[in-house]
């Protein structure tokens, strides 16, 4: 065999291997996935915003009294706004990726308690605290969906999730009393949910 002769023929068969290991992997349903190893920093974080998604109004805190100054927390939810990666990356600057995500953000990216207790226990402290009267405390979840890429790590794109609170909506109802037709939605719902519990 002369040296070309064998040249093309090592060339066929690895072509002809090639060809049999791709049709095996699309038939089969695999992707294959680039694969590297995690970055220390984020260099130039390049976000996309993914849109958000809102949950249904829930309660987060509700009072009732039985006696002047006596009254008793029927539901004290810990809200919070919270961020999740995935994966979760190792970057020693992941502020700064934040910052950059904050940019393109309806709302600021902090992880922080809800900050409802001042504005009912306010509410409550300034009202009429009458037997049978009924404070609550009731907002929307919300979440905000980004990812992140960085110049330094081309493989990969990290997915952002920001959950937090919107629609806040606070009240004061008497239990003793027929709700009124035109009450908003989660006065009705705290008067049907809470009106009767001890």
């Amino acid at each position: 065999m002369t040296r070309n002769a064998i040249t093309a023929f090592a060339f066929g068969l690895a072509t002809l291997v090639t060809s049999c290991t791709n049709q095996e992997n699309a038939q089969s349903g695999e992707t294959l996935k680039p694969t590297s190893a995690p970055v220390a920093s984020c260099d130039r974080p390049y976000v996309v915003s993914e849109g958000e998604s809102k949950g249904k109004p829930e309660f987060i805190r509700v009072d009732k009294f039985y006696d002047q100054d006596l009254s008793k927390t029927l539901l004290d939810k810990k809200a919070a706004s919270s961020i999740q990666w995935a994966p979760q990356p190792e970057w020693d600057n992941q502020d700064e990726v934040v910052k950059a995500v904050d940019e393109v953000s309806p709302d600021a990216i902090k992880e922080q308690p809800f900050p409802y207790v001042e504005g009912i226990e306010a509410m409550l402290k300034n009202s009429d605290q009458s037997p049978g009267f009924l404070g609550y405390y009731a907002a929307t979840p919300l979440t905000y969906n980004f990812s992140v890429h960085c110049q330094n790590d081309q493989d990969n794109w990290y997915q952002l999730s920001f959950s937090t609170w919107t629609d806040s909506d606070l009240g004061i109802i008497d239990c003793n009393l027929k709700l009124d037709k035109e009450a908003p939605k989660a006065a009705s719902k705290a008067y049907g949910a809470y009106c009767q519990e001890s």
